[in-house]
């Protein structure tokens, strides 16, 4: 008798598990934002560029300074300008 195979029962349980596997993947992706977003918005800056809470506090002041001088001037519409360049 020669080997054949059974098409729909490998598809079947190969998108079955496909299903599963994203389902758990989903699961931790929505943990993840869970945990993130009850996480300090500074701490994830820090994080990001290296910075302690002072040097995050120095840029935020000269940054706001910047901001209401471009609206005393008539010009703060919108920023322009590079906040890498500003760090």
């Amino acid at each position: 008798m020669p080997l054949t195979l059974n098409r729909r029962s490998i598809t079947a349980e190969r998108v079955r598990a496909a299903m599963i596997l994203r389902k758990k993947i989903d699961e931790l992706e929505r943990r993840f934002a869970k945990t993130v977003a009850t996480l300090p918005k500074y701490i994830l800056a820090r994080n990001a560029y290296g910075l302690n809470a002072r040097e995050m506090r120095k840029i935020a002041q000269n940054l706001h300074a910047k901001a209401k001088e471009e609206i005393r001037s008539g010009r703060g519409s919108e920023f322009r300008g590079s906040i890498e360049e500003a760090l």
